[in-house]
């Protein structure tokens, strides 16, 4: 349905002329038609819709599809930020084949209702997913707000199916653990080679760095006893600031890892250049790729890289809260942590022995399932 076959059904005879009074933007009107018949409606319609349409950019009109609007929604939002690679893939996968062909200015809630139950349906995604794919089109409304296209449309009566279902991360055992630990082989163009990736994969799993921080560490970031998070690369290998305002933090270096980064200098190419890369100049698919093949070659269950993350506050779950909320880069849960305490000296002694305790412990029960 069209603006003009909308409010068309909404003009009344008043005497001798046509009638309609809308709301739009806090602001009432009213329009007349002196036109006799059918053609008074009409233009009664028309000058409701071109009232409407007049203060929304030049480039809206009523044959304005969604996907044009989303298309520059996607532009403005990447100079916010860098990190819309997952917003892209979403509204690629689920959101466009179901209302990107509607024209913007008839999109309704119940469009937006069949988007989440699509997704749902057809492809049975988790309550997570599904909750980011409605987060995505409550920020294209609230753009459409901003940019006086639409001011009627919310997402929020849209709910998730209870039937979703929960996401369910998995963990490496402490067998596999202990495999990572102890071998370092793995095929490449055919032939069994040392993994290049073997101390990256081991490092990650030490402080369960977010992949793309753990892509984007340099040799220049490493201090005496200590190494800084300051940057991530994104999936499309583009560099940001990564995740949120905590993402920078000093974190202490353990025996372990000194040992790894000692390991890796054999791969460095400039001693005196910072800003190389401490595991080399790869992307995210790359990794994955390698992980994968790395894990298939010694019998370890494949987990996706981000799941190393989760391995790592599996085997850290007994540290102080807080402690993992400043390793793992998480924004405190209480107001008093986020907000009103501050890092000071010695809050992270001994955690470097705590890390490499635990991750210890691990391999240790992994070599005694082993044998």
């Amino acid at each position: 349905m069209t603006l003009r076959q909308k409010y068309y059904g909404r003009v009344f005879k008043q005497g001798n002329q046509w009638k309609i009074s809308v709301q739009h933007g806090g602001v009432r009107k009213t329009f007349y038609s002196s036109i006799s018949g059918d053609a008074g409606r009409r233009d009664c319609a028309d000058k409701v819709v071109r009232w409407l349409t007049e203060e929304t950019p030049a480039s809206v009109s009523e044959r304005t599809t969604v996907d044009k609007v989303f298309q520059q929604f996607l532009k403005d939002k990447a100079l916010e930020t860098t990190n819309i690679y997952t917003i892209e893939n979403r509204y690629k996968n689920h959101i466009k084949p179901v209302i990107g062909s509607i024209k913007v200015l008839n999109l309704t809630v119940q469009d937006m209702k069949r988007v989440i139950m699509t997704a749902y349906k057809n492809c049975n995604l988790s309550k997570k997913t599904l909750k980011n794919l409605r987060g995505d089109l409550s920020s294209f409304c609230a753009y459409l707000d901003d940019s006086n296209i639409r001011h009627d449309l919310s997402t929020a009566r849209i709910k998730i199916p209870n039937g979703a279902k929960a996401s369910h991360k998995k963990s490496m055992t402490a067998k596999d653990i202990y495999t990572l630990f102890t071998c370092d082989q793995t095929i490449y163009n055919g032939q069994l080679v040392e993994d290049y990736y073997i101390n990256a994969y081991r490092f990650h799993l030490l402080y369960g760095l977010r992949p793309g921080e753990l892509i984007g560490l340099e040799w220049g970031d490493i201090q005496e006893n200590y190494f800084v998070v300051q940057r991530s690369v994104n999936a499309k290998g583009q560099l940001t600031k990564g995740k949120n305002d905590f993402v920078y933090r000093h974190i202490p270096l353990t025996p372990i890892a000194r040992k790894l980064l000692k390991q890796q200098e054999k791969y460095r190419t400039n001693f005196s250049d910072a800003s190389e890369r401490i595991f080399g100049d790869y992307g995210q698919i790359c990794y994955r790729k390698r992980w994968s093949i790395f894990c298939e070659h010694n019998g370890i269950s494949y987990i996706t890289p981000y799941e190393i993350r989760h391995t790592f506050a599996s085997v850290n779950k007994f540290l102080p809260e807080w402690i993992l909320d400043v390793v793992m880069g998480h924004a405190h849960e209480g107001m008093s942590l986020g907000v009103y305490a501050h890092a000071l000296d010695g809050d992270m002694d001994n955690v470097n022995k705590m890390l490499d305790k635990n991750l210890t412990a691990q391999i240790e029960r992994g070599r005694n399932a082993s044998s």
